[in-house]
């Protein structure tokens, strides 16, 4: 009795496994849902809930294409945080009092300055509660949370007057 075929062994068969893995990599890493993927695929979720247990190609093929759109999402970051430029091109038709048109094409520099909330989210997840503006509030919640200590400052002065007498 020959044991039936599953999706992937299917997609095997016919050489479209290395295209259906390229697409689940490419659509992890750009924020499609796991029903959207089904859909894409044309599977059930169940079966493709099954497909990543069975083969780890497939749960692979998702962890890297969330590790590319991680990568992605810090260098955005990243250029948000240290501020960046980007040329701008916009066009225009005009026309001639002739009867023609005219294109022009306007090319400029915009200047996207540093984005001090984005700069403090690096520090802080990066190099930790050093560099969190409520760095202070931390610590007197933490300072709060330690035993206090009670001195009786009356006997210290009476100590010293009986030693001069």
């Amino acid at each position: 009795m020959r044991k039936k075929e599953d999706t992937y062994e299917m997609w095997k068969r016919t050489n479209a496994l290395n295209s259906k893995l390229d697409y689940i990599k490419a659509a992890a890493s750009s924020f499609y849902s796991q029903k959207q993927m089904c859909q894409d695929l044309g599977i059930t979720e169940p079966t493709f809930i099954q497909l990543k247990k069975k083969h780890p190609e497939i749960q692979k093929a998702i962890n890297d294409g969330e590790a590319i759109l991680l990568s992605d999402l810090f260098s955005s970051l990243k250029r948000k945080a240290t501020g960046f430029k980007e040329s701008v091109t916009t066009k225009s038709m005009e026309k001639n009092p002739i009867g023609g048109t005219k294109t022009k094409i306007h090319e400029e520099q915009k200047y996207y300055p540093p984005d001090f909330e984005a700069i403090k989210y690096i520090l802080i997840m990066k190099f930790g509660k050093e560099y969190d503006p409520k760095k202070f509030m931390l610590e007197m919640m933490e300072k709060k949370n330690e035993p206090e200590v009670w001195e009786d400052v009356r006997n210290i002065g009476s100590d010293n007057q009986d030693e001069e007498d």
